[in-house]
């Protein structure tokens, strides 16, 4: 679903932020992420970076590992 300013019609990047882009004016509340929304996305966001890093980390480990093994 696409959102946009009823002020100047531009689309809604980001629900987190309280003004417009473009027109730089208020958001009404129904627009914008609640206060719980932005919490659970940071909170999936944090875990997907978490399992990022101990993916990477797996890979950088394999790696080591196998050099020894020749």
């Amino acid at each position: 679903m696409e959102f946009r300013c009823p002020y100047c019609q531009a689309p809604i990047y980001s629900r987190k932020n309280k003004i417009c882009g473009v027109c730089e004016k208020p958001l009404p509340e129904e627009l914008l992420f609640s206060d719980q929304q932005v919490a659970e996305l940071k909170k999936q966001m944090d875990a997907e970076e978490k399992r990022t890093k101990e993916f990477e980390q797996q890979i950088d480990d394999f790696g080591d590992h196998s050099k020894h093994v020749m």
